[in-house]
This record gives C-alpha cells, structure tokens and sequence, in this order.
C-alpha cells in the first residue's frame, strides 16, 4: 500500500556481505560520475539570488543553480538539523531511525526512540531531572508525553559512504555531521576521510572564526580570524585534487549559517548600506554570513574546473530545514530584535512543521541530463536524495529506502507525485512552540495532525490548500472533512509502515482552571508557560445561547489560531445579564444615551483582576472580545474600564454612542454579521462613525454577510485579525478611567 516506506533490518554481517554482492555486480566498466553535495545549515527558502532574495548576495551558488535543474517545492525530513541529516545519510524517514531531535551532542548514546513516563517542564530540564534533554521538554501543563528522540545514528543503517564506497568511490565528509560523535562519526559510517572529525551542533569553538583547538592541525595562532568555511574548502580543494583521477564522493555540509552569529566587519558593513528598513530581508550580519558561505562554495566549485571535472560531476545543493524566523539575539547589540531572516510568504520557520520551517532551496546538476536553468515543482523530500544519487551512479542491489528516486524529473520526464511525510514527535521549543505532530503533502493539499492538542486530548488538525494558499493562512478542515479523512489516513500508513514513536496522552493533563466568584463561573485556559515570560490574556464574552457559549468560543479561538499557545484565555462560563444588557444597549443606541451598567461588568472586573494578579500575565496586554450579547458586554467593558485593556473585538454587539467619548484612541476592531436580525447593521456602523466622530485613529470595522456565530469563525479563522490584536499594547502609563466622565 505504500512502496516508499519498507521495514529496514540490516545487521552488521549481513550488510558486509551485501556490499561484496554490489562490489561484485557492478564490475561492468560504466562511467563513474562524481558527486559533490553542498549542505547548508538553517539556510531558509528565500536566502539564496536563485530563490528570489535580492538583499542576500550568492553569486557562487547562483551560478551552479543556473547550470541544473531547481526544486522549487523541496522540503527537509524535518523541521531541525540532525534528522535531516540522517535521512541524507540513509534514504530513510526519521521516524523509521528514531533520531527526531539534534540530539548528537548529548553525553549518552541512545539508539531506539521512546516515549516519556511523565511530563518534564524547560527548568526542570535544565536541573537534569526525569533524564530529559532541554529539546525534549515541554510546557508546564503539556497535552502529551513526547518522544524521546535517539541521540546516535546506528553504524547498522546502510549509508551513502558506505554504499559509494563499495562501487569503488572514494569518499569524504566535510563540515557538519552532529549525528554521533566516534564510533558513530563518519569514518564508522563509511567515509574515508572526515574533517574536522568533530561532532558538533554549530561551529567548533569558539566559533566561526578560528584558532580551532578541537581540530587537528587549525588550533594554531596562523588560523587566528580565519573564517571556518574558507578553511574548510581549502581542505575540500585538496581533496579533490588529489582524487582527479578516480571518481569520488564528497559531502561539503557547511557551517554557515548557523548560530553563533559573526561575520567579518567590513562585509557587515556592505550590508548595512544595502539593507532597507521597510524590507523583510534586512538582517547585515546574517547576510555577511551567507556570503562568506557562497565564498567558500565558489572555492571548492572553481577546483572542481580546475581539475577539468565540471562535466563529471553530479552537484546537490540542498539545506538542512527551514530558515531561522525568530529575532536575532546573541550577537552585536545593534542586531538584536531584527529578525535573522524571512521565509515569507511562507508561514513559520525553523522547529514548525509549517511551510517556513520545512520548505528548502535546491537544486541538481547532472551534466548531460539535467536541462540548464530549469525547474522542477514536484515535490522532493531529503529521504529522495541517497535513491536518486545511486540510479544515476548505476548502483544495483540497493538496500531498501523510504526515499524514491527522481531520476526521472530530472531528466524531465513525466513522474507521478507521492505522499509526504514529516514526522516531528516533539513540543517546538526553536520558535514559539507547537504540539507534537505529523504532516502530509499530496496533491497540492497538507495536513498536519497535532497529536492530542485538541479538546478533550483529541487530536488537532489543521488543513491548507498549498496550491492556493502557500502562505498557510486559512485552516479549512471543518470545511473539508473528506480531505482531512483521506490525508489522516494517509498518515496512519505512514506512521505503521515506518513504525514511528507517536507521544501519547498526559493523564495528569487539566484542560482548564474552572472557579466561581459570586455565582460566576469561568474558566481560565493556560498557554505553554515558560520561565521568565509574561504572557497576553484575552478575556471572551460570547453569545448567551445564541451561538457559541462562552467556553466553546474560547476554545473554538485556542483551536483555530493557537492561542492557547501563546495567551491566556479566561471565558466567563455564565453570561447571566447579558441579554438584558444587550436590550438596554440597543435602546440606548436608539435614544443616543448610555444605558445603566451591567451587575455582571464589576463582577467580570473583579474576575480580571484577580488572574492577573496570580498569574504570568502581562497587564498591558489584556484583551476583550465578545459575539452579540457578548458582543455587547465587550462595548461595555472597554467603555466603563478603558484603563484595563489593550484593544477589543466586538463581534455584533449592540452599543451607545456616547461611549465613543470614553474610548479614547483604544484600538477597537468592529466586526458585524449582516445575517443577524438581532443587531442591525446601523448600529455597528453608528458607533463606527461615532468612533471617528471623537477623533479616534485606532477603529476598523469589517462586515461579513452570515450570522454572528459565522461571524466569528471568520474573524479567528483570519490570521491578520489576531496578529493586530496582539500587537496592540498599553503606553506605559495606562489609560485611566478616572479621567473620563462619569458614568450615569
């Protein structure tokens, strides 16, 4: 049912023995073509000139990209560096191999992936407790227990070096490995040459610029200030001539551009006068660091001429996941708070199983088949890699792999599309987070299945037609459930034949801190907290009956936007009053007066004040938003305690105009459901006018043509909604609601 993924068991002896088969068989006196494959470490979609970016300068690798074919829907095995890498290395998924973290530095060899036996939070991580590495931690109050990732890629896999080295290839790894220091180093995997012989995450010590005590014969002051990939390819340069005359194969995995962010000054400094405030692609230091890498790979190519073997070499260029999205910290405080690089229009970065942190450049060069400056849009995962590379080498016998060969495409031959997958077991502590999941792309769709994150430790999904949303914006599986079915299905045959490590369910999980204060129930939904951080509230005040209730809405917003992620949501449980309250607001609005306060508004207050005063909660930044009469408690909320709120979301609710004075500047966003017969439209749009009419600049109002429970679901189905709501925030001296008018 699924011929990519096969069951792989290969012990030492008998993989032995099946290399002497190949040897053996492949006797025959064909044409050996090199293979030089350039890696680049967190380069993301859009770094290179081939890919679009005309901030970063890659005149070396651009050149190469222009003699081949470019993938341009290539994708990593995973949204981090070392699983990547082991599906490079093997042809086989991650999940198949266990190895799901960068966990190749960790002091202790572990083979086999497992699961944890009990929740293991970030600080305790750190204080070495439950045997848990700080990537394998999750939040306080975490859904699920993760998998535990394997920290060494087994010598038992067959490998790319093993498998060139056994049709006569002679083979070298240089750069990066960071699966397995020795014995799980590249020369047990099959290389013949491996330098620097280190197995480190990022840079040797001290970083990108040497002396490198750690590497054999570049600890030495003459390599003071020398730049790692420069020296790098300077060893690379030498391999290759002295391999000319037989066919070799070589990995140049690059340390650029991986943390710790240097660069060379005066390099900075060119991109410091070229960068544009206004563009998404801005970041100097980081773009220094991606031209000293292109330097490097301009040095290893231009020998490869030199040794007149450019037309003998088969060429990959490919990076390890998606680019780093976060703001740049750790480096020349001038830098801090620019974001490293954009990945936009794609969604998400390094650690997400969204487009930006999966999504890759790439590109072949297969000289005599591949048509110069082409493209290829099918989808290409790293597991494909070590299958293409044997067909077009002529290897026979192979070893059964996940991954499939593109042989075809790259001649450019019709080839039919196949399912793919990204396993990533693991809470997403690279960016702001994510629950562990797996993912599926076919047929223009992708569907990621959190595991365990919805209500009710159910299982979460999200669906996006990447074909005319790349930018993953519009989550449509409630609209498509045939589609989430069969790609759903699709991951469960992924996930048996590749016999992946799934979390499972936290029995000490609580979805919610339920409480009563004065006959008024509510609950409070917690996000992921980490140490040190304060987080937004928004506080919900839905329909009563009319659509969704209270709890629903909160977690309808937590289930379509993740919120729950990132902000608390306290939801009052019984919205008792409201009604009424939404009676008096419209017949306020008609008479143009204010009506009386609600009994429930000091209540809610009370409430508010309350969580934020136990909880990791920062005061300005706390929301409000509500559907009809909901809707209508929010109008009266943000206009008897301004003071208390950094913007609000009325969803249909009725209002007077005579609030519009007690708002101030307050950013509000007024959205209306034509379909509700409840609340006329010329009640939203009159306190929109009055809004403007009393000097406010922060007001925007958005009609929508169904009801208010529809209303709402376009609104937190609206990814631009929820990035303007949490981007408002309080001046540090808050608005003070003794400074308006009194309320009659």
């Amino acid at each position: 049912m699924f011929p990519r993924f096969f069951r792989v068991r290969v012990g030492l002896i008998f993989f032995a023995a099946h290399l002497l088969s190949i040897s053996a068989k492949s006797s025959a006196p064909i044409e050996k073509p090199n293979v030089l494959f350039f890696l680049m470490d967190d380069l993301g979609w859009r770094d290179t000139g081939f890919a679009g970016s005309d901030f970063y300068e890659t005149p070396n690798i651009d050149k190469l990209a222009k003699r081949g074919v470019v993938f341009t829907k290539a994708y990593s095995a995973a949204p981090i560096c070392s699983p990547t890498r082991a599906s490079l290395i093997t042809g086989l998924y991650p999940a198949r191999i266990g190895l799901t973290l960068p966990r190749g530095g960790d002091p202790e060899a572990i083979l086999k992936s497992t699961v944890q036996e009990k929740p293991c939070t970030w600080i305790e991580a750190k204080q070495n407790k439950n045997k848990v590495s700080g990537l394998e931690a999750g939040p306080a109050n975490q859904r699920t227990l993760q998998a535990l990732s394997a920290t060494r890629l087994s010598t038992d896999y067959p490998t790319v070096a093993k498998i060139f080295k056994a049709n006569g290839y002679r083979t070298a790894h240089f750069g990066k490995w960071h699966v397995g220091p020795a014995p799980y180093s590249p020369i047990e995997h099959g290389f013949d040459v491996d330098e620097p012989h280190v197995n480190s995450a990022g840079p040797l010590r001290p970083g990108h610029f040497g002396p490198w005590p750690e590497w054999e014969g570049e600890g030495a002051p003459a390599s003071m200030g020398r730049q790692i990939d420069d020296v790098l390819a300077e060893h690379a340069v030498r391999f290759i001539h002295e391999n000319k005359e037989r066919p070799f194969y070589m990995n140049f995995w690059t340390y650029g551009v991986h943390i710790p962010f240097q660069a060379k000054p005066e390099v900075i400094e060119h991109f410091k006068a070229k960068a544009k405030p206004d563009s998404l692609q801005r970041n100097p230091l980081y773009a220094a660091m991606i031209k000293h890498t292109d330097d490097a790979i301009g040095k290893v190519w231009q020998a490869v001429e030199a040794c007149g073997l450019a037309e003998k070499t088969v060429v990959v260029f490919l990076s390890d996941n998606g680019g780093v999205n976060n703001q740049m910290s750790g480096a020349r405080k001038e830098f801090e708070g620019i974001p490293v690089t954009s990945n936009a229009p794609l969604r998400g970065g390094k650690g997400d199983l969204y487009e930006g942190g999966v999504r890759i450049p790439g590109f072949f060069i297969w000289p005599g088949k591949t048509r110069p400056a082409s493209e290829c849009a099918l989808p290409f995962n790293s597991v494909d890699l070590l299958p293409t590379l044997a067909e077009i080498c002529g290897f026979q016998d192979l070893p059964k792999m996940d991954g499939r060969s593109f042989v075809n495409a790259l001649k450019g031959e019709p080839m039919a599309e196949a399912p793919l997958f990204i396993h990533y077991p693991h809470y997403g502590n690279f960016t702001k987070g994510g629950a562990p999941a797996t993912s599926v792309v076919f047929g223009g769709w992708k569907l990621i299945q959190f595991y365990f994150d919805g209500p009710g430790q159910k299982h979460r999904y999200e669906l996006y037609d990447l074909s005319n949303d790349p930018g993953e914006k519009r989550n449509l599986s409630r609209s498509h459930p045939e589609k989430v079915e069969s790609l759903r299905e699709k991951i469960a045959g992924f996930v048996r034949e590749s016999q992946a490590v799934l979390p499972i369910p936290n029995p000490e999980y609580q979805d919610a801190v339920e409480s009563e204060f004065e006959g008024m129930k509510f609950q409070l939904f917690q996000p992921e907290l980490l140490p040190n951080r304060k987080y937004p509230l928004i506080l919900c005040l839905p329909d009563q009956g009319g659509g969704m209730d209270n709890v629903a809405f909160a977690e309808f917003q937590r289930t379509e936007m993740q919120f729950g992620k990132n902000v608390f949501l306290l939801a009052s449980k019984n919205s008792v009053g409201f009604a009424g309250l939404n009676e008096k607001m419209t017949e306020g609005t008609r008479n143009g007066d204010d009506a009386a306060e609600s009994p429930q508004s000091g209540k809610l207050v009370q409430i508010l004040k309350k969580v934020l005063q136990e909880y990791p909660i920062d005061p300005r930044r706390v929301y409000v938003t509500g559907a009809a009469a909901g809707g209508t408690a929010t109008w009266e909320m943000v206009a008897r305690h301004p003071e208390l709120f950094a913007a609000a979301i009325p969803v249909n609710g009725s209002s007077s105009p005579g609030h519009a004075a007690r708002l101030g500047n307050l950013p509000v966003w007024i959205f209306h459901g034509k379909g509700d017969s409840r609340v006329p439209a010329a009640s939203a749009q009159k306190m929109y006018a009055a809004l403007q009419g009393a000097g406010s600049t922060a007001v925007k109002y958005t009609e929508f043509s169904g009801t208010a429970a529809e209303a709402v679901e376009e609104v937190w189905r609206t990814p631009e909604v929820i990035e303007w709501l949490l981007q408002q925030k309080q001046a540090p001296t808050p608005r003070s609601s003794a400074t308006k008018p009194s309320i009659p």
